[in-house]
């Protein structure tokens, strides 16, 4: 009987700690800030905006609906690739910034 009283503690205790996680958990999914889920689709969107052909604009909406997707997954490298394959479908080139939390190329 000794162990029940732990139990009922653990048990507790988890219903104490279940609405910190679920608070903590949505700013986990929007990458952080991470330059690939935030700087590339704007700027695939801005190329979809100026572009012309209609078939590369599907064709790059498409990649950027599958990089946002990879994004809400926490995928960051599977998604800047799919933003870079729609900003070579249009013809366009990324333009990389440069933060001051970034660590410099040797």
């Amino acid at each position: 009987m000794k162990s029940f009283p732990l139990s009922l503690a653990m048990i507790a205790a988890a219903f104490t700690l279940a609405p910190l996680v679920l608070v903590s958990t949505p700013a986990a999914a929007q990458g952080n800030g991470d330059y690939r889920c935030t700087a590339l689709p704007a700027q695939v969107q801005a190329a979809v905006s100026t572009a012309t052909d209609a078939d590369q604009i599907q064709r790059a909406q498409r990649f950027l609906q599958s990089g946002n997707q990879l994004c809400e997954a926490r995928a960051e490298g599977a998604a800047a690739r799919a933003y870079r394959s729609a900003l070579r479908i249009l013809g366009a080139s990324e333009v990389r910034t440069t933060a001051p939390t970034d660590i410099a190329q040797r």
